[in-house]
């Protein structure tokens, strides 16, 4: 199986990256929470150019078990009644800190129509409307994000934006999308 970098590398991009390389946060890979097949597959064009961030509104979870049992259901629901070739986010963060892969950082999602093939989307499982995400759950993405960036996957000046920024959605929430207008990378205008 090729590194990240080898797969960059592969398809004839630069590998020398403008941000050094940074450690990744905990990423649970789809071979740890199901044995569900993914069906057909479109390969993003690196380095994406967007983050979109939202949330799941199913309940959330706490630890590795539950949110394990919560990605399963969503990949369920996602493939099995409406029919999508896999689970829609790129990413999912969980009440335990724990990044879950979903369709991945090279994989097309389903999780933004418009967006999906110029962004990696991650979910926040859990609605976050009334609540803020957990801090442990922003810093895991936002390290995710810089381990992207410093892998050549994301651009070094990632756009991370909130689902409704570009379509009719509350996602990813009032109070998260509140959170994440704080981060570096985040634009008001997509």
């Amino acid at each position: 199986m090729l590194s990240k970098i080898g797969f960059v590398y592969l398809l004839g991009l630069s590998t020398s990256f403008a941000n050094p390389p940074v450690e990744c946060p905990n990423i649970i890979s789809r071979n740890q929470w199901t044995t569900a097949p993914a069906g057909d597959v479109n390969y993003l064009i690196l380095p994406i150019p967007y983050v979109v961030i939202q949330h799941t509104v199913t309940p959330e979870c706490e630890t590795r078990d539950k949110c394990t049992e919560r990605v399963e259901n969503i990949r369920s629901y996602h493939m099995n009644d409406l029919g999508w070739d896999d689970i829609g986010y790129s990413f999912l963060v969980g009440g335990d800190g724990n990044i879950y892969e979903g369709c991945g950082w090279t994989r097309e999602g389903a999780h933004t129509y418009g967006y999906n093939k110029k962004s990696i989307g991650i979910g926040f499982i859990g609605n976050f409307n009334r609540k803020q995400a957990k801090q442990k759950m922003l810093d895991a993405v936002h390290q995710l994000i810089q381990c992207g960036k410093s892998q050549g996957i994301l651009r070094s000046n990632v756009h991370v934006i909130g689902a409704r920024q570009v379509r009719a959605t509350s996602s990813p929430g009032e109070k998260l999308y509140q959170q994440i207008q704080n981060w570096p990378e985040w634009v008001s205008n997509p």
